[in-house]
């Protein structure tokens, strides 16, 4: 299987998994956030997550949960599923910026709905990654390009290019080797000072 995990009552219907690890994807974002703010000065935080249940979701909060827990000057306001949409995205961020005067960090789960929210938030006259830390994943070239221009602060990148880690696997299995039931791969961290360099290649 490859991106989404799944879960059986017999493991051995799946041979392999091979995707981004995405409570290691929260966990980037949370050491972000936690690297580049104040420890001592509190954080009014906001999240958008992704569709109920899934296994992105769940793991992209778990990993950023696991760095919140150390950071006791991080207040979660509210967090509210977009479903991974754009129309969610910015419907969601509307009634945060109705809600609450006070807002910081925005920590979106994907890229679609981190657009949604940043259209809420220049509607609303509000900077996105100045008057608010936006924090996205996914990593497409157009959220990129958002990296660049300083609307978005970091993303941190789930890569679709799977074929040739499924390619390598497929070739092992038919040489009659043993593969790893576990298989994520690389992933980065994308801010103002290293998107530049990759821009001109994205190729999604």
């Amino acid at each position: 299987v490859s991106d989404r995990q799944v879960e059986t009552e017999d493991p051995s219907l799946v041979c392999a998994w091979v995707g981004g690890d995405m409570t290691a994807e929260g966990e980037k974002a949370g050491t972000w956030l936690k690297e580049n703010t104040d420890p001592d000065v509190p954080l009014n935080i906001v999240i958008l997550s992704g569709t109920i249940d899934s296994s992105a979701a769940l793991g992209r909060t778990e990993g950023f949960e696991n760095i919140r827990r150390t950071m006791p000057n991080w207040n979660i306001l509210e967090e509210q599923s977009g479903d991974f949409t754009m129309a969610r995205g910015k419907e969601i961020m509307e009634h945060y910026l109705d809600t609450y005067e006070d807002i910081d960090v925005l920590v979106s789960q994907n890229d679609d709905m981190t657009f949604g929210a940043i259209e809420a938030m220049e509607n609303a006259g509000i900077k996105p990654g100045k008057d608010i830390i936006i924090i996205s994943f996914d990593a497409v070239k157009q959220a990129l390009e958002m990296v660049q221009s300083g609307k978005i602060n970091a993303d941190v990148e789930c890569s679709p290019l799977l074929g040739p880690y499924i390619d390598d696997l497929i070739k092992a299995l038919s040489r009659g080797e043993d593969i790893p039931k576990e298989n994520p791969v690389e992933e980065m961290v994308f801010t103002k000072e290293n998107v530049a360099q990759y821009l001109d290649g994205r190729t999604y």
